[in-house]
């Protein structure tokens, strides 16, 4: 017979978008929950991410209302077949519920990101106009108290650069009018979830770590936590919540299951694997092990965060005019400008004599693009950093990074010539209407907003290679995120939501909160089962 230090209805483990929502959820549906936390501030990855939740079917677009139908289509139509139509279905159906839910019981009101395109706005049911993408509003820190300061953030200098960075800052302007200290994007979504935690009696204990949980021969009954020097046991009447996130930060699972190199992880240096390991030691049955939430990252020498090496997405400088990304032998292998989880399938191409052909790769541009506007925070007129290899000519490029000077001039030959006709024959570059869209805004066609010549010496270039946003695999779960054995049963008393479990919609991204938008769903349903032993509504 276990002996318990603590107790509550609910368990839930992780405090990011995932988490927070379970926790809210099983709160408003009368369980006592209790919230643990390995970092020492809450937020996870959801805390330094843009904030952005994509809700495929949902009536709050300004253009009508989005159906399940739509939305459906769209995601059969990049699935490749991998992913479950049950659990998408179920993501589809209760995105919008999952937000009047949180819209009724906290402050957070979620408002539709103008004109974000979904990322492949041209498949069947895709939405080049946006409508799917929602952010919370603007949350006012001072409400916090003696939390504001508690929720996880990156240095200041990382709003320089980045894809979460630049997403900040598309809806910054929505607090320029507010008095107050306000904030924004992931920032704001845990706030506006922390603050309705707290007000109903629930303090996340941080710096507690879970390691191992605790079953009887009925399923799962609580978790071991170590705590600085503690260690202790907390009972879980109706069930424990995985939201620990996934395992980007721990290199040995990496090695072993993702489908090729993860170069670096743009997350806080947390997501170790936790619920995975804890979840497999019962037989969880897993999923989509072989995904990531990928992403292009340059890596800035000497940048670190917490003592680990700090990767840092790439959007910009991949997609404004007058640049492109070449391997070793000088040659383009993709549409840069296209949107970011597909650029994994070429950086992972395996030649049987090269190995990996396009990793290591360059982002190349001139001085043309570095003076309209600028590259990863140096500005258009500073001091040039060594590292970005500044060369008079293609051959002294080619000496300083390794790249073969006579291919990329024949690929510069190639690009020039097709850009004047505003056309890329190769990967179709600037067709999307999302390639635009974080082009050149002053450009009149979208096309022109990502495609320009490279012809204007000195030119310069910068490593960039495949990384992630966090992993998209995990223990197999039901439609309400019990997990579930490899005999196909739910094991009864464990639940998991976010990146703990395995990504619903398979290899498929649908748009931008393509990862935050079902974390926090399957948290929402999680949290209603387990607290109510029923499937959600």
């Amino acid at each position: 017979m276990t002996d318990w230090d603590h107790e509550a209805d609910v368990v839930v483990l992780g405090s990011g978008g995932a988490g927070l929502t379970a926790a809210l959820t099983a709160a408003v549906n009368g369980a006592t929950v209790e919230v643990y936390e390995k970092a020492e501030t809450v937020g996870g990855t959801t805390a330094v991410s843009g904030g952005i939740v994509w809700i495929p079917a949902h009536p709050r677009s300004g253009d009508g209302e989005l159906t399940a139908e739509d939305a459906m289509a769209y995601l059969r139509a990049q699935s490749l077949g991998y992913m479950d139509d049950e659990l998408v279905e179920t993501f589809v159906q209760s995105g919008a519920p999952m937000l009047d839910f949180l819209e009724a019981h906290s402050d957070l009101v979620f408002e539709v990101a103008a004109g974000f395109p979904d990322y492949k706005p041209e498949l069947p049911g895709g939405k080049p106009g946006g409508g799917r993408s929602l952010h919370a509003g603007p949350f006012d820190l001072a409400r916090l108290g003696d939390w504001r300061d508690r929720i996880t953030s990156f240095p200041a200098d990382f709003s320089n650069v980045g894809i979460d960075a630049e997403t900040r800052a598309r809806i910054h302007a929505a607090v320029d009018n507010e008095s107050g200290d306000y904030c924004v994007a992931g920032t704001a979504l845990i706030a506006g979830l922390l603050r309705s935690l707290l007000d109903r009696g629930i303090t996340p204990h941080t710096e507690a770590r879970a390691v191992e949980l605790i079953a009887d021969p009925l399923g799962i009954t609580g978790v071991r936590i170590e705590q600085g020097d503690s260690d202790f046991r907390v009972r879980a009447h109706r069930g424990v919540v995985l939201g620990t996130g996934g395992f980007e930060w721990d290199q040995r699972l990496v090695e072993a299951y993702l489908r090729g190199p993860m170069r670096g992880a743009v997350s806080p240096p947390n997501n170790t694997g936790d619920g995975l390991r804890m979840a497999m030691a019962h037989g969880a049955d897993l999923a989509n092990m072989g995904e990531a939430w990928w992403v292009p990252i340059v890596q800035i020498p000497g940048d670190t965060f917490e003592g680990q090496p700090r990767s840092r997405s790439v959007r910009l400088e991949r997609t404004r005019p007058r640049s492109i990304i070449v391997n070793r032998a000088g040659r383009r292998f993709l549409n840069e400008a296209g949107e970011y989880n597909s650029m994994a399938g070429p950086f992972h191409f395996l030649d049987p004599k090269l190995g990996y052909a396009n990793d290591p790769a360059w982002i190349v541009f001139d001085s043309i693009h570095l003076k309209h506007y600028g590259f990863l925070g140096v500005d258009p007129d500073g001091p040039v950093p060594e590292w970005f290899c500044q060369s008079a000519d293609l051959e002294e490029l080619g000496e300083k990074t390794g790249i073969d000077p006579v291919g990329l001039g024949a690929t510069l030959a190639a690009w020039n010539s097709n850009v004047t006709q505003e056309h890329d024959p190769d990967f179709g570059r600037g067709a999307s209407a999302y390639d635009g869209y974080w082009g050149d805004t002053t450009a009149t066609t979208t096309a022109g907003q990502t495609l320009g010549p490279i012809d204007t010496a000195p030119y310069f270039a910068v490593p960039v290679s495949i990384g992630a946003m966090g992993t998209k695999g995990g223990p197999r779960t039901d439609r309400d995120g019990r997990v579930l054995h490899v005999s196909g049963t739910a094991i009864t008393g464990l639940f998991a939501a976010g990146n703990a479990m395995a990504g619903a919609t398979g290899k498929a991204y649908g748009g931008a909160g393509g990862t935050l938008g079902p974390a926090m769903v399957f948290g929402y349903r999680a949290g209603y089962t387990a607290a109510t032993g029923k499937s959600a509504p």
